[in-house]
């Protein structure tokens, strides 16, 4: 049997072009169905790579700051897209200082590229949601999603006003836009000069941000004189920076003051009488004495004083008082103030070891009534406790040179003026240096004044035994 007979039929069945014709349709069906389940294509984003770049976008709004959170993107075109994965705020003036860290997602072909450009340091990249667009300079470039945000303990020092410095208190937290920059650790506050101001010293650990090794707080580097804000909840400060990566250092110390004050203060100042600011008492009276002066209407007092101190140099401070002998110092209570000289750092009384001596004191040319007037008996007295007593009084006329009729000087009684001689008991302190009489060294020749109730004496020292 022929394979094409003469009419051209296959094998005597098919025509020949009729079976090429079945033959060119099962090829194509078959073409089609090895497309079809062949496997799918790498896609053309084969290639694409990641960076972790830390964002400096400088000052923004607070509404803006509010809306700017971990996981918000951005993408520029196919394939690239930039991702926050951290968020780090510092309060600057009256706006927020904001550092994001991002994750790029660009294109690897021969070097690094996001939206046609190397993700060089310096390079300012956009972020635009449907709530914010903003933009910022790459400060860094590395590995790892998070900032490293390290609390950092400060002592900052700053004069808020009386209110303020009683709402400042441990424990506030400072916040920005939901999250905490700063924590209140230690308060101390200070009267000043003005009554509506207080000085205030604290301890706040701030979240700073390390960038290229330094730590950096609101845009700055954080170090000792910078100013720092922090708005708290109801108060502002605006303080400079003392010390960084350490504590305010307080303690309690000792003083005794002395100034010339009106009577009536002199009579209010008792032991237990404390100074306070804001929710904490700051200094109390431990010892006084007062004592008399010339002017009846004025006493000098030695106060013994408790403080609690700061220590921002070498010596422990009150407020802005260094303690050391000849600073002045101000105690004030709600009934009453004085500004006095500090006499003794480390102690509450007077130097020396109290002793009784006996003084002669002499007084020139008094007038009659006055010198009549002075007793044995009369006492001094200082806090209910005898500092003074005169135990014998010894009166004789003044005397004067005349010129007789015929010439001749003579020594004559003075008809009016007496000299006085007290023999008295004073309460003294001996010390190294000599006896003491009411913060004064007595010795021949000295001054010394009595209050003796019903008159005030001014007498010269003759001896002291």
């Amino acid at each position: 049997m022929n394979l094409i007979d003469d009419e051209g039929n296959l094998f005597g069945v098919i025509n020949v072009i009729d079976a090429l014709a079945v033959l060119l349709v099962l090829a194509v069906v078959a073409a089609g169905a090895a497309f079809v389940l062949q496997p799918d294509p790498e896609p053309e984003g084969s290639n694409t790579a990641t960076r972790n770049a830390t964002l400096d976008l400088g000052t923004v709004p607070q509404y803006v700051a509010d809306e700017i959170n971990e996981g918000d993107s951005y993408s520029p075109g196919s394939n690239q897209q930039i991702t926050i994965t951290d968020v780090h705020f510092t309060p600057q003036e009256d706006q927020t200082r904001a550092i994001l860290r991002v994750q790029i997602q660009g294109v690897q072909s021969g070097g690094f590229s996001y939206d046609g450009a190397p993700a060089r340091l310096g390079r300012t990249l956009q972020i635009a949601t449907d709530l914010y667009q903003i933009e910022g300079q790459i400060r860094a470039v590395g590995s790892g999603t998070a900032l490293e945000t390290p609390e950092t303990p400060v002592v900052i020092r700053d004069t808020l006003s009386t209110q303020d410095a009683r709402d400042l208190t441990a424990g506030d937290e400072i916040r920005l836009s939901g999250r905490t920059v700063a924590t209140v650790e230690t308060v101390r506050a200070y009267p000043t000069d003005d009554s509506g101001q207080h000085q205030v010293y604290l301890t706040a650990n701030l979240s700073t941000h390390r960038q290229s090794g330094t730590l950096r707080y609101g845009g700055n580097q954080l170090r000792r004189g910078q100013t720092v804000t922090l708005p708290g909840d109801g108060y502002m400060i605006d303080g400079r920076v003392l010390s960084v990566r350490t504590g305010l250092e307080s303690g309690q110390s000792e003083v005794l003051i002395s100034e010339v004050v009106p009577t009536d203060v002199a009579d209010q100042i008792s032991e237990g009488d404390t100074a306070a600011a804001g929710m904490q008492d700051i200094a109390t009276v431990e010892h006084v004495a007062t004592y008399g002066t010339n002017d009846p209407d004025r006493k000098r007092v030695f106060v013994g004083l408790s403080l609690t101190t700061v220590t921002t140099g070498s010596e422990p401070q009150f407020g802005s008082t260094e303690l050391r002998q000849g600073s002045q110092l101000t105690f004030a209570t709600d009934a009453y103030s004085l500004t006095g000289d500090i006499e003794r750092v480390g102690a509450t009384t007077q130097r020396g070891t109290l002793a009784k001596r006996t003084v002669t004191l002499s007084m020139r040319e008094v007038r009659q009534p006055m010198a009549q007037s002075i007793d044995a008996g009369l006492r001094e007295r200082s806090d209910g406790e005898t500092i003074a007593r005169v135990n014998r009084v010894s009166i004789e006329p003044s005397t004067i040179i005349l010129e007789g009729d015929r010439g001749t000087l003579g020594v004559y009684d003075h008809p009016t003026l007496r000299d006085v001689t007290l023999t008295t008991t004073l309460q003294v302190r001996e010390t190294t240096s000599g006896v003491q009489f009411k913060g004064q060294t007595i010795q021949q020749g000295s001054t010394v004044v009595l209050d003796l109730g019903s008159i005030t004496i001014r007498a010269t020292v003759v001896s002291v035994r």
